[in-house]
């Protein structure tokens, strides 16, 4: 008689919920199930009289070995090799950060994204006549407390970290620097290609 949405749940869990059906019972349910049950048991009940999924299954890449790219990637390694000192398409955020900052937590928060985030960590390569994508192991980022360089405003040192292009086959593709302003105030630095 419990209801979904009064122990918690939403929309994304809604969605998680209706995927692992799909994935453990091989079952196809409407979102709208789930949204329209009264409590579980009604819920339950729907999830019995659900569609079979005759779609075919999904194969998994192979993630260790390098993977052809999508249109969009080839797109963006080709406009790389034609410039590849274009900062066009760098992502940038600079975050005033005050207060007494664990760095410790930062890292591991970071770590932990890069970790559930595989375009965090792919890199991209020539082989042969096609362009790759390589899915690296997640690492741990190290965070280095820097200060702010001698003579040079906060603005011109943000203005030059975004400006600064990235080198996709290199990586990283994320670049995180955090600057230490004072003891209770640093400006964290995030661009991503």
């Amino acid at each position: 008689s419990d209801n979904f949405f009064e122990l918690g749940g939403h929309s994304l869990l809604a969605t998680q919920v209706i995927s692992r059906i799909r994935q453990q019972l091989d079952v196809e349910l409407s979102l709208r199930y789930l949204f329209e049950a009264r409590d579980l048991a009604a819920f339950a009940l729907a999830a019995g009289a659900g569609q079979g999924n005759d779609a075919p299954r999904f194969i998994k890449a192979d993630r260790t070995q390098p993977l052809g790219l999508s249109y969009a990637q080839h797109r963006q390694w080709f406009l790389w090799q034609l410039d590849p000192e274009n900062t066009a398409y760098i992502i940038p955020a600079a975050l005033r950060l005050r207060g007494s900052l664990d760095i410790a937590a930062l890292e591991h928060s970071f770590s932990a994204l890069i970790a559930r985030h595989e375009t965090l960590r792919t890199t991209f390569r020539q082989q042969g006549e096609h362009a790759v994508q390589v899915i690296h192991a997640p690492r741990a980022l190290t965070l280095s407390v820097e200060s702010l360089p001698s003579g040079q405003s906060l603005e011109a040192c943000v203005q030059q970290e975004m400006q600064r292009p990235f080198d996709l086959e290199q990586g990283p593709l994320l670049r995180v620097r955090l600057l230490n302003l004072n003891t209770d105030e640093h400006v964290l630095i995030l661009t991503q290609h």
